[in-house]
């Protein structure tokens, strides 16, 4: 009798997983996903799709149920709140395909956010979670940042596979924070006034192997409903409070409160490392007196947001008030590369009337597919900290990359640096640049100056590594940068080195006042305007006015060193 019962316990068991592992379709089998890094052996979160093998259909854990329509930005404006469950997943995010400015930013056109991720959505996932497949072949996609080799591989689901333990090991190709290199994203926008928010951002951050995460407070001039149906009271994505107090961190991962503000045609503004926003709609548009009083709070960092697609005609066709604020010289950086796009057509043009400008990444999610898809590596040696961080940022010590890496020395200094030189001496300059294959084959790299294109070394044998050494002959003062290109898309790019020659400034003699004629019509364009309206802002025009003063002074300047 007792060996019946046992019997029919053991029965009553496998029915019982049996119907755990049923659907109204069929068969299912619970598979157990777990993703570890190869270097702590540790479970880790990491960014996922799963989709069906044949007809590439995601699918969402722990159901398996076909996903829809991908998250929009509304969830981000509410806020999404963490949850420990190791079953839970991030909203999905749309990685292909047109976006509609909801979904993900129109600017991708139809290529994927992240080169070299080919699933059309991902989700954040804990790395240790269970999904219910039928029988078939099935893709994981996989990856945590751009230092990790992204995983896709097939796995089958078998009749009789009731319950199925997967495991992948996510193996780095270079681990940067190891030589002093440390990622971050200056454009994140997403509430922290409640803890579950900012545990959701945390445990983004370590998905991502994002160590700095700048959540920006998103400033709007009027109150009102924007195209996009959302109803604007002030600011959006409110923060818990700003400073030092308020930062929040899970070991080497952070969450720092900025602010993007003011937001207006004439640009938007970014301000880091803070201690409190600067708004006042009074004067909005007076963005002189915002970079001063965020710049009057110690550690703060000043940017240029959307510099890589809306910055002047070259992009867009239209005007911003760039040329204007940049006559400050208050602006440390600006994004260089955003939506895959990378604006060097601009940035050498300002570098070229021998502005100073730090080369910055940002992602601007919600509007980009995920955080860190462009990223900020900054130089702060081993030791990494925040305030190290945003030292490194302000002092140029950068490059920005969507996947390799890239090196450039210049007598053995690092970009942002000054090297005094005397004229007809030379300048040893050092470029690597480094890739996998699975993040991008490396096509090209080069060395920009003043001059144009001084050097390029194309990867004829499709290494991962590739390098450039030569000795520089220095003729005047100049400023140096560098580019890698991949065949997929993805690029790295670095901030400049300054080479000071008599102590004279890096602008360049010839092209300077082609470049300076442009900036001066690009004002007067915005001064027409103002001069236009029905109801003047006096403070608009004579802003204006300064800096076209600023601009005609510095080629006065320019044509009397050429003269001499």
């Amino acid at each position: 009798m007792r060996r019946y019962y046992s019997i029919l316990l053991l029965v009553a068991m496998v029915n019982g997983l049996n119907s755990r592992a049923q659907s109204s379709n069929g068969f299912k089998s619970v598979v157990a996903i777990r993703i570890f890094t190869e270097d702590n052996k540790k479970i880790t979160p990491a960014m996922v799709c799963i989709t069906n093998g044949k007809q590439n259909q995601p699918v969402l854990p722990p159901s398996g149920e076909n996903i829809g329509k991908p998250s929009d930005n509304d969830v981000f404006f509410k806020g999404v709140s963490f949850d420990k469950n190791k079953n839970w997943v991030g909203p999905i995010r749309m990685t292909a395909g047109v976006g509609d400015n909801k979904d993900r930013s129109v600017l991708y056109g139809v290529q994927p956010s992240i080169p070299y991720w080919k699933a059309p959505v991902m989700y954040q996932t804990s790395g240790d979670f269970t999904i219910e497949l039928p029988v078939g072949t099935w893709k994981i996609s996989i990856q945590r940042g751009n230092e990790y080799i992204p995983i896709e591989q097939e796995f089958t689901v078998k009749a009789n596979d009731i319950k199925l333990v997967k495991s992948f090991t996510l193996k780095r190709w270079i681990d940067l924070p190891e030589i002093g290199w440390y990622s971050g994203d200056v454009h994140v926008h997403h509430p922290t006034n409640k803890p579950g928010f900012r545990e959701y951002l945390l445990s983004y951050a370590k998905a991502e192997d994002l160590h700095l995460v700048n959540i920006l407070e998103m400033g709007h001039h009027e109150t009102g409903v924007d195209a996009m149906g959302h109803e604007h009271t002030g600011t959006d994505f409110k923060q818990a409070g700003f400073g030092e107090k308020f930062r929040v961190n899970d070991g080497n991962y952070w969450l720092v409160s900025g602010q993007e503000d003011p937001r207006s045609r004439f640009g938007h503004i970014i301000g880091l490392n803070i201690d409190q926003i600067v708004r006042d709609t009074t004067v909005y548009d007076y963005y002189d007196l915002v970079f001063k009083n965020l710049k009057m709070q110690p550690g703060a960092v000043v940017g240029f947001a959307h510099f890589a697609w809306n910055v002047s005609w070259n992009v867009q066709n239209k005007t911003t008030g760039f040329p204007w604020f940049i006559t400050s010289n208050q602006i440390d950086f600006v994004e260089l590369l955003q939506f895959l796009k990378l604006n060097t057509l601009d940035y050498y043009e300002y570098l070229n009337l021998g502005f100073r400008i730090t080369a910055a990444a940002g992602s601007d999610f919600p509007w980009a597919s995920t955080i860190g898809e462009v990223r900020t590596m900054v130089y702060t040696g081993k030791k990494f900290t925040p305030d190290a961080w945003f030292q490194g940022l302000k002092a140029g010590n950068t490059f920005v990359t969507n996947g390799p890496a890239l090196f450039l020395t210049a007598d053995g200094e690092m970009p942002g640096s000054e090297i005094k030189k005397a004229k007809g001496s030379t300048l040893k300059l050092s470029l690597k640049g480094l890739s996998n294959p699975k993040i991008g084959t490396i096509r090209r790299i080069a060395i920009y100056s003043n001059e144009g294109l001084i050097a390029e070394l194309n990867n004829k044998e499709i290494r991962d590594s590739i390098e450039l050494k030569f000795s520089h002959s220095i003729k005047r003062s100049q400023w140096i940068a560098a580019v890698v290109n991949c065949d997929n898309g993805a690029v790295a790019h670095t901030s400049p080195v300054y080479v000071v020659v008599d102590g004279k400034p890096t602008y360049d003699l010839k092209r300077a006042p082609e470049i300076i004629a442009r900036q001066v019509a690009s004002i007067e364009e915005l001064l027409r305007e103002e001069k236009s309206k029905k109801v003047l802002d006096q403070g608009i025009i004579e802003r204006l006015e300064t800096s076209i003063s600023f601009y005609r002074m510095l080629l006065q300047q320019i044509k009397k060193e050429s003269e001499s």
